[in-house]
């Protein structure tokens, strides 16, 4: 029995070192899942960042078209007009045939692009909403780990001052580990 009086600071050290080990581990798995986090955080703002690059160029390059169709056209109305003018019986019902075909292939152009902008737009808006659950799951994923790692702490605290406590026997433990005589 006085042996096992005498390893038992030692025995609840080892234990306080596994405990405080345990709460290290869960910590360093914490950081890590919140770097882990960060990280495809990170990777995902590149890509919209890249996205939102491309809608750019895109709309440039669209601007660019509307204003080449609007100059086309306003050359096939005067084309229009001067043929009217030079030959209105001759070559006006066919050319206008031709302007009103050219005209209807661009109104159907525009529908197509503004129609695929939109589509772009709704999986734009999609994957905002999708990053944006995924993002509340990881705050909910952190908070739950910084209580974690709270209770762990206040449990090893609460054990650290137990320890630490005095008891009944503390005066023969302390007594025998530093050889005085108990009483």
């Amino acid at each position: 029995m006085d042996t096992l009086t005498q390893m038992l600071p030692f025995i609840a050290l080892g234990a306080l070192g596994v405990a405080t080990l345990i709460v290290a581990a869960g910590s360093l798995s914490s950081a890590r899942r919140s770097e882990r986090l960060g990280e495809d955080r990170l990777e995902l703002l590149r890509e919209q960042a890249v996205r939102l690059e491309l809608m750019r160029e895109e709309r440039q390059t669209l601007t660019e078209e509307l204003g080449l169709e609007r100059r086309e056209r306003l050359q096939a109305q005067r084309r229009v007009e001067q043929l009217t003018r030079e030959h209105p019986h001759l070559e006006l019902e066919r050319e206008l045939q031709r302007v009103t075909e050219e005209l209807e292939l661009e109104r159907e152009g525009r529908l197509h692009n503004h129609r695929e902008r939109q589509r772009l737009a709704e999986e734009l808006e999609e994957e905002r909403f999708a990053r944006s659950e995924e993002k509340r799951e990881a705050q909910r994923e952190v908070g739950r780990l910084q209580q974690e790692v709270r209770d762990m702490s206040a449990e090893l605290e609460g054990l650290w001052e137990e320890w630490q406590r005095p008891s009944k026997n503390s005066k023969s433990l302390w007594g025998s580990l530093f050889g005085a005589k108990s009483r």
